[in-house]
C-alpha cells in the first residue's frame, strides 16, 4: 500500500515539475486535487480488499460442501460383483423402508410404547403413538377395536407390528413392536 502511495506521489511530483511554473495560488488547488485522487484510490483499494475477503469465504464454503458431497458419494460405492451388488441394494432398500417407518410417527419410539398401559383411552393412545396405520373391528366379545402400527423399524426386511386392543374405549391389552 505504501508503495502505491509513493508511486502516485512520485508520478504526480514529476508531472508538476514538468510544468513551467506553478504559482503559489495554484499550489493548494493542485494539492487538493492530488489528495482527492488519493482518497478515491484508497476507497477503491479497501472495497477490493473486502470483496476479496468475501470471495475467499465463499470459496471455503463451496470447497467444504464439495468435500462433504464427495465423501458421501464414496460411502455409496456400488460393488462390482453381482451377489454383492444384490445384497447392497437389498440392504439399501431395507434401510430406506426402515427410515420411512421411523419417520412415520411417534409409534416408532420404544419410549412411547413404554408409556402405554391398560385403561388408557383411544385419544390418549393416539397422543402417545400417533394415528394407527389400520383400525380393525373385532368379533371377540372382550375386544371391540384394534389399532395396528406396522413398519420395518430395525432394517432387517421384516415388518414389525404393534397392536393395541380396546374394549369400551379403554386399552385392555397391547403388543409392542420392540
Amino acid at each position: 500500500m505504501k508503495y502505491i502511495y509513493f508511486t502516485i506521489i512520485l508520478s504526480l511530483s514529476s508531472s508538476l515539475s514538468g510544468q513551467n511554473k506553478v504559482s503559489n495560488a495554484e499550489l493548494p488547488q493542485k494539492l487538493d486535487l492530488i489528495l482527492g485522487k488519493i482518497g478515491y484510490l484508497e476507497e477503491r483499494v479497501s472495497k477490493l480488499e473486502s470483496d476479496n475477503a468475501e470471495l475467499k469465504m465463499e470459496v471455503k464454503k463451496v470447497t467444504r460442501s464439495a468435500e462433504e458431497a464427495k465423501s458421501a458419494t464414496n460411502a455409496l460405492q456400488i460393488p462390482k460383483d453381482e451377489k454383492e451388488k444384490e445384497s447392497f441394494f437389498k440392504n439399501l432398500k431395507n434401510q430406506i423402508y426402515s427410515q420411512k417407518a421411523k419417520d412415520s410417527g411417534p409409534w416408532a419410539k420404544e419410549t412411547n410404547w413404554n408409556k402405554v398401559e391398560k385403561k388408557l383411552t383411544r385419544v390418549q393412545v393416539r397422543r402417545l403413538l400417533g394415528d394407527p396405520h389400520k383400525v380393525k373391528l373385532n368379533n371377540n366379545p372382550r375386544i371391540d377395536q384394534v389399532y395396528l402400527y406396522s413398519g420395518d423399524l430395525n432394517a432387517n426386511g421384516e415388518e414389525d407390528i404393534g397392536v393395541v386392543n380396546f374394549y369400551r374405549d379403554r386399552v385392555v391389552s397391547f403388543i409392542s413392536p420392540f
